[in-house]
């Protein structure tokens, strides 16, 4: 016995949606190296390098302000009050203070090669300042990124091991995006050893602009999703093989048999599909406003992800007075809108944004079948294209063999929720009246955007 096709086009979907369940957690490979101290001379770092050129010392108080420069350096100032007795013989030999000082920066610190570096001690204080390259660099609209905090940048923690730490931007900046750990204080970022939650822990991006505007939180939001794809390795493209595979398989099943889907002629469906999304989105920002109903992260990813899909759902609802192109440019324009509006809330927010465009293609893809080839091959070479962006903003580097199976719990259930909220307005798109006349008699249609 052969089975139907509507039944092979079920099971190729099934199997997509139903993915994840086979999916197993992998955990990492090798532990994470230990973490990695921000100013090196500001704490314990300082007290074993002067044990081991034989001066017993004891920081009292460490602090250090980086300076961040237009020009990706950063200068670091730190002062640390230290006993009487390791202050006396440091004061008095010039040549033992630098060798300490350099000791100290060569352990597991942030900091590989300082340059001009100065040391004196001053009224019990060892004060160390001096400058590295690479800190930080400049991105669209003159923003200021600090890539030395960037986790997606190093493979190791970081330590505050100080007091207190400052980081400042480039003179006439503030601070435009700012880590959860830290506060803004004056145009800098500030951590406190006393603070409720002390050390630089979590997501650490921090940058700088000319202003905190929506405007400046936009260009900062897509600067630093762009920089996280500027880092991504031709390897990380693994992670899209499968979802890849699977949603070409889905497509090409649709186009030969697409046909014996039951038609959705009424509109109910997109008034419920867009209904439904609203209670959504109205829950998510419930969540943000202070009902903690949903974590930030989480409320925010349903919060745009539903916004975006109620107002396609709703203008699928209507997709009978709707051509394939005008649905095309109207899906297109709204996922716009969304990355837009996301950028000026969170790096989460665009990401969930940009994730989101291949659900809402099958609207058009759904409205093109048997209509217009044009709009339904870009579509489809969209939707094939789309896991490879995907695992660009998943992962920036992954070996083949690792890809693959960190695909499992990333990329291959992302696809699978891309089918499983794509397919119904797929269904809509089609209308009542699928594979009906083909794509030259379609410029007949009065709402076509030919």
């Amino acid at each position: 016995m052969t089975a139907s096709r509507p039944t092979i086009l079920v099971a190729v979907a099934a199997l997509l949606v139903c993915s994840p369940l086979a999916a197993v957690a992998v955990g990492p490979a090798s532990a994470a190296p230990p973490p990695e101290a921000v100013c090196g001379v500001c704490g314990p770092g300082l007290a074993d390098a002067a044990e081991g050129a034989g001066v017993p010392l004891t920081v009292e108080h460490g602090a250090a302000t980086i300076r961040v420069r237009a020009d990706g350096s950063g200068h670091w100032d730190a002062r640390v009050r230290i006993d009487d007795g390791a202050a006396e013989r440091l004061a008095a030999n010039a040549t033992l203070r630098e060798r300490v000082v350099r000791a100290s920066l060569d352990r597991r610190t942030v900091v590989d090669d300082p340059r001009d570096l100065h040391t004196s001690v001053e009224n019990g204080t060892l004060v160390v300042t001096f400058a590295q390259s690479g800190v930080a660099h400049e991105s669209l609209g003159g923003v200021v990124l600090v890539d030395s905090l960037d986790p997606r940048t190093r493979r190791a923690g970081l330590d505050l091991d100080a007091d207190e730490l400052r980081i400042e931007g480039p003179n006439g900046t503030v601070v435009s995006r700012a880590p959860a750990s830290a506060s803004v204080e004056g145009g800098a970022a500030v951590w406190r050893s006393d603070d409720d939650t002390p050390g630089l822990h979590g997501d650490t991006r921090l940058a700088f602009a000319r202003s905190d505007d929506y405007g400046a939180r936009a260009l900062t939001t897509v600067g630093f999703v762009a920089f996280g794809v500027s880092l991504a390795e031709p390897s990380a493209l693994v992670l899209g093989v499968l979802p890849a595979l699977g949603l070409g398989a889905l497509l090409l099943a649709l186009g030969r048999w697409g046909d014996e889907l039951p038609a959705v002629g009424s509109s109910r469906l997109g008034t419920v599909l867009a209904g439904g999304s609203a209670v959504a989105a109205v829950l998510a920002m419930a969540s943000l406003v202070g009902l903690d109903l949903l974590a930030p992260a989480v409320a925010e990813t349903v919060l745009v992800f539903a916004m975006l899909y109620a107002a396609v759902a709703r203008l699928a609802a209507d997709a009978d007075s709707v051509s394939p192109r005008a649905a095309l440019g109207w899906t297109l324009l709204g996922a716009l809108s969304a990355a837009t509006i996301a950028s000026t809330a969170s790096i989460v927010a665009l990401q969930t944004a940009l994730l989101s465009i291949p659900a809402v293609l099958w609207f058009p893809l759904g409205r093109a079948s048997g209509r217009d080839r044009t709009v339904t091959a870009v579509v489809a070479l969209a939707l094939l294209a789309a896991p490879f962006g995907a695992a660009l903003l998943y992962a920036p580097s992954m070996s083949p063999v690792w890809g693959l199976l960190v695909s499992a719990v990333t990329t291959v259930p992302w696809a699978a929720a891309t089918v499983a909220f794509g397919v119904p307005l797929y269904l809509l798109g089609r209308g009542p009246d699928a594979g009906g006349p083909p794509a030259d008699d379609e410029r007949q249609v009065p709402a076509s955007a030919d």
